[in-house]
Order: structure tokens, then sequence, then C-alpha cells
């Protein structure tokens, strides 16, 4: 592990909270706060090879003043360069930095003769033919760090810097044949290229670039641009640290240890302007121009990614809902939000009720409002949940950007989850009016069990996903690694994906199982589905396919949040001799039904 866990805000260097244990961001305009991070966990040591030139030594450098541990090899992109993997080392992350001069001077050479690495833009070249020249150059040395690095080490390949849009004067700003285009449909090209490729990533500077000063960090302004070279500053203020930073955040979040599932936001004051029942006339624009436009975006952003919202006010119901359709008109609406809770209850209840709800634990949870006096009400009820207040401009950052807000992969399940954990509630609700059983016969639930058999396979990132993010039903509690997980499949090791749906929403991928000859390395099942039998179904299958016996013996390990996944294996395995030993194949479940 390259970062301790951080539970204790109030103790946390570089992360100072008051009384209330709301954490505080730095002053809304510096560079930093453009970084976010308030949850996030301290600077790691990690162990970072670095490929590249000049950019990156400097990069090395400022890591190493981060307390980084960074070994740099010289490497200048060209086709005739090798990239290599040192003896005796193992490394938490390989960085990359392509030279964009030796692309364009390579791709010059083949389309004139002669390599110009530096005018070769202006050379009235078909745009399109130089572009694809250059793709095909990085198709190549991507496939060279592919066949070294990957399955290894999470590789990171650095964006190409920007110049400046107007490098073609200023009446002909974003000409079509620029500088300035052909770097970011170079960069748009790579991003695409990676996102599909397990185990590695995109890595964007550019923003970095722009929120520090390009004028005074882009070396582009006083020497030409195709050099997309930055200044020697390597100090903690400095942009190449600004990037390194990042590095450790974008390894924090791969391990994915204390993501945010849900938010729950307060309304009057937080969501929007003011308090509403005290509006003779509601004009939405007074209510939302400025920060609750940027609070609402960052809101539906993470909502994309997968994280669930949800609301807790106090407030008249009635007409707060008839007002939240009058404030966002469309924009947003109380549907984006899994759960809504406004009455005049206590908050710490109402966000019981909202947990019980959505199955998620407390410490997964970020509550927002703008009273402090709420939030140290939330805060006594669960010493564990997150909270955020104060100055609201800081917010919007605070969820773009933060660690515990972001996901490796988006996925087709992360963006309908919301849809699916209304469905969840919609189930509870029904099971409650009518006899567990009969429900279950009512609910037509569906299943199939297959296997996941390499990164390729097109529900991978789901199952990477579900396995580095679930708590309560989880037998070990184990975060993997891209690598880890690829070298599992490869030594022989079997991952069973169990996907479900039912007459109320199609669930996807639900349950894993990873499996090394007789023995369960781990068995997870996501909260939205539990109570339906699933993890019933899952063993019966994996335990009577090929490969598997009634002998299967599983491992535990205790986490303080799996009590869930303990009650499973005292149903169907017995403890002896130091392990788990299944017992006897369990029944199938006969209220599901398993997909011809």
């Amino acid at each position: 592990m390259i970062w301790r866990r951080w539970r204790n805000r109030k103790n946390a260097p570089g992360n100072p909270t008051s009384d209330l244990g709301v954490g505080n961001v730095p002053d809304s305009h510096s560079a930093s706060c453009y970084e976010g991070g308030c949850f996030d966990p301290p600077i790691s040591a990690a162990h970072v090879l670095l490929y590249g030139g000049c950019v990156t030594e400097l990069l090395a450098k400022a890591g190493q003043r981060l307390g980084m541990k960074v070994e740099h090899l010289l490497y200048q992109s060209g086709l005739h360069e090798e990239p290599t993997l040192p003896l005796r080392s193992s490394f938490d992350a390989v960085l990359v930095g392509f030279a964009f001069r030796t692309l364009v001077g390579q791709s010059a050479e083949r389309l004139l003769g002669f390599h110009d690495a530096d005018l070769v833009y202006q050379k009235n070249l078909p745009y399109d033919e130089l572009l694809s020249t250059i793709k095909s150059l990085i198709d190549q040395l991507l496939s060279k760090f592919q066949s070294v690095f990957l399955g290894k080490s999470p590789v990171f390949f650095l964006s190409f810097i920007e110049p400046p849009q107007t490098s073609a004067g200023l009446l002909n700003a974003r000409n079509s044949g620029g500088i300035y285009r052909l770097s970011r449909d170079i960069n748009d090209y790579m991003a695409e290229r990676l996102a599909h490729i397990d185990g590695a990533y995109y890595l964007e500077t550019n923003d970095l670039l722009r929120a520090y000063g390009d004028r005074d960090w882009y070396d582009g302004y006083e020497v030409c641009y195709a050099h997309s070279g930055i200044h020697g500053d390597t100090s903690a203020r400095s942009f190449p640290a600004a990037v390194m930073r990042r590095v450790g955040k974008v390894l924090a979040v791969l391990h994915q240890e204390q993501p945010v599932k849900l938010i729950v936001t307060d309304l009057d004051g937080t969501l929007w302007k003011g308090v509403l029942a005290e509006e003779d006339e509601i004009i939405p624009g007074d209510h939302t121009e400025g920060w609750p436009i940027g609070y609402a975006e960052a809101l539906m952003a993470c909502k994309k990614r997968g994280i669930l919202l949800a609301i807790c006010s106090k407030n008249d119901e009635a007409s707060t809902r008839t007002n939240f359709d009058k404030v966002w008109y469309g924009r947003m609406r109380l549907e984006d939000f899994c759960s809504v809770k406004i009455n005049w209850q206590p908050k710490s209840k109402n966000l019981f009720e909202i947990l019980k709800e959505v199955n998620i634990l407390p410490e997964n949870v970020l509550f927002i409002d703008d009273n402090p006096l709420e939030i140290a009400e939330v805060i006594r009820a669960f010493p564990g949940m997150r909270t955020l207040t104060g100055d609201p401009h800081v917010w919007r950052m605070e969820l773009l950007y933060g660690v515990p807000f972001q996901t490796p992969r988006m996925t087709e399940e992360s963006a309908k989850k919301t849809e699916l954990i209304q469905a969840k509630i919609t189930r509870d609700r029904e099971m409650a009016q009518t006899d567990r059983a009969s429900y279950l016969r009512d609910l037509a639930m569906v299943v199939d069990v297959f296997p996941v058999t390499h990164q390729d396979d097109k529900l991978y990132a789901r199952a990477f996903e579900l396995l580095n993010k679930t708590n309560q039903f989880n037998t070990t509690g184990r975060r993997w690694t891209a690598e880890e997980l690829t070298r599992f499949l490869g030594e022989g090791g079997l991952l069973y994906a169990l996907r479900a749906s039912d007459r109320l929403a199609d669930h996807g991928v639900v349950g894993l199982a990873l499996l090394y000859a007789d023995r369960l390395e781990q068995m997870v099942l996501s909260c939205r589905v539990f109570g339906l039998g699933l993890e019933d179904a899952l063993l019966h299958r994996v335990a009577s396919m090929d490969g598997a016996t009634n002998g299967v013996v599983a491992k535990w390990h205790e986490t303080g949040k799996n009590a869930t996944a303990k009650h499973f294996l005292e149903r169907h395995f017995i403890f002896e001799a130091e392990a788990w030993h299944l017992r006897q194949l369990p029944l199938f479940p006969e209220h599901v039904k398993l997909r011809e």
C-alpha cells in the first residue's frame, strides 16, 4: 500500500479542519485550490519510474522534493529506442512523457524527407496526413510500453502541452491547421487509445498549466512552440510539483481506499441561495446564479461517475418540491436524487433512513450543509461521515477533483446507478407489504454466471470496479490493482461474474467470485441486491462448474465492515483447521431463473 488510510482528518498534515470536523480548503482563488482535496490522503512515498526528456527530469526533481522515490530514465521518444524495466526494482507507477518535438520531427521525416521538428506545421502539409502520421507513431510507441510494463505497474502517459490558441496571430485564432489544433487532436487521440488499454492511463496536465498560469511556466512564449518545455522551478508550489501531486492522487484513486458513494445535500443556502419559504416570488436566476450553478454542475458530474445523490432538508415537503422545479426548471430534477427526505425531523434521523434505504456505510457518505450546527448534529450521530460546509465557492472543486469522488473507469452500471438504487427502494417497499416468498416469486429475477477471462472483456471494467468498491458483502476486503488481477487470471485464477435483472431493472454485474482451483479467494455482492438470494445462486454455480468441487475452501478476513459476508459463510461453510470448508453444494434459489 503506497498511502495509509487517513481516518482522523483533524490530525492529517495539510488537511486542517475546524473543531466541527469540517474539512477546510485553501483560498478559493489560489491555484492549489483547483487541485481539490481536503479529504485526500497525504502525499504518498510512491516509488515512481519516469521515462522522458527534460520535462520529466523536472518532474522527477519535484516528486523527490514531495517525498516520493523517483527514478528518471532519459527517453526522447524515438522509434529506435527500446524502453526497459530496471532490474531488481518494482514501482508503484511508471510515468511516461513522449516528446512532442520528436514526434513531429519523425513525422516530417516521413512526409518531407528531412527532420523538421519545429516548423513542419507551417509547411502547408495536408493536415489529415500529418495527424495520421503522428497517430501511427504514437501507436508504435504505446505498443513498446505495453509489451514491457503492462501487468506490472500502472503506466501514466503525460498529455502534450498545448500552446496558445492564438499562435497564428490575433485574427486567426484556432486556425484549422495550427499547432494548437495539432497538439489538441493528438491528446484526444492518445486519451481515447489509453481508455481501452487496461493498466494504462492518460494524465492530463494542461488544465493544471492553465490554473498555474501559462506565461509563468510554459516556455513556448520564448522558445519555439514545438519545444513543449516548462521552466525549471521544482519547488512545492510549482507546476511540476502539481503534476506529481496529481500522480499521487490518481494512484490513490486506483487503490479506492475510502471512496464516496453517496453525497447528501441540504437545500436552502446550499443547493440554492436563500430560504425559499421566505420569498414572495421565486425568480430562478436570483437563487441559482453564481456558485449554486457550479455546485449543481459538480453534483451532476458525480452522478455520472456513479456516485449517488440524496436530499436531506428541514422544510415543508409539498411547497419545497414545487419550488425545486421553479428554481431549476428541468436543469436538475428531484428524480436525479435516489432518496429525498424533506421534513422537520433532525437531519441525523433522516440520514439514518437514507443510509438504510441505499445500504451504504456512513464512512462512504459526504454530507453538505451551509449550517455548522446541522453539521455538528450529524457528526455526533455519525462520527465517520465526511462533511462539508463553509465557503460554497470551493465545493465544486472539491467534488470534481478530490480523490474520494473519482472513479478509474466509467462503466454502464455507474451511469445508471441512481435508477438501480431507486429500483431497490421500490423493491424494499413492496417486500414490506407482502410475505417475502411471494414477493421474491413475483420479482421475476433472472441471472447468468459467466467467466471474465481477460482485461479486454467488455465487462472487465465493471467487475474490477465492483471488486474494489464493495465493503459489506466482501469476504476478504482485498483491493486489487489492475496488474494484480491480470496476473491472477494469467496464473490460472478464475473470475466469475453474476449478472441479474428483474421486472424493475436490469442490474448488470452485481456479484463476483474469484477462485483458484478449489479455493474461493474472494466473493463480493453489490449492496443494492442484498436479500434476494443471489449470493446462493452465485456460490451454487461456481462450486458446481468444471474445475471446482464441493470441497471448496473459502478465504476470510475481518474488515470491521463485512459482517454480512461472514453471515453468508456461516450458513454454507464450517470453520475447521483454520479454514472455511463448504458443507455441501447449496441449492439454487427457486425464485431465481437461470438465463438460457
